[in-house]
This record gives structure tokens, sequence and C-alpha cells, in this order.
């Protein structure tokens, strides 16, 4: 199933320390241009969702909402507090994970 495979890439980025958590910090890598896709929480607020694309969106990464929960999110990321954004920042992580999003759109 994809979404299975989606939470193993991020568990693999976070142990190649090529994970960004946390939507501060997500917006902080897009502007950067580190950020090189970034992944939002089924369940992120309006506002969240909001400014993540907007800011994907300018800086042209890629960016898309996943099925999954914050606390899914989170603890894939290895990480006790909800996450509503997080950011990938190897490219070959973030190939594989687009590849993903891509099978199921």
């Amino acid at each position: 199933m994809m979404q299975s495979k989606l939470l193993k890439y991020i568990g693999f980025a976070r142990a190649a320390g090529a994970l960004v958590l946390g939507t501060d910090l997500v917006l902080t890598a897009i502007r950067r241009r580190q950020a090189r896709i970034v992944i939002l929480a089924a369940d992120a607020s309006a506002r969240t969702a909001k400014q993540i694309q907007d800011k994907s969106s300018f800086y042209h990464i890629s960016m898309f909402q996943t099925e999954h929960t914050m606390e899914e999110l989170a603890q894939a990321a290895g990480k006790s507090a909800p996450v509503a954004a997080l950011a990938v920042t190897d490219a070959g992580f973030a190939a594989a994970i687009q590849k993903l999003s891509k099978e199921t759109m």
C-alpha cells in the first residue's frame, strides 16, 4: 500500500537527517530553498495548509497533502507531538516520495 511506503520513506529521511518538521521550520526550509518536497497532514488546519501551499507554490517546491493524520506523520518522524507539515531536504528521498504521490493521484 502506498501510504505505508510513504511513512517508511519519512522514517528513512529522518534517519538520514533529511527531514524538517513543523510548520515554521518547513516555511523557513522552503524560503531557503532547502525543501525538496513538502508533505501536509490530512488534518492540518486550513490556515496552515494555505500558508504551506502558498509558500510552496511561490518557490516552486512540490507539495502534496497526504491521507495521514498529524499523529501518523509524527510517529513516522519519531516525534510525540503532532506534525502538521514536514519537508524532505534530500533530493533522492524527495524523488521517491514524489513518485509515490503521483501513483496515487
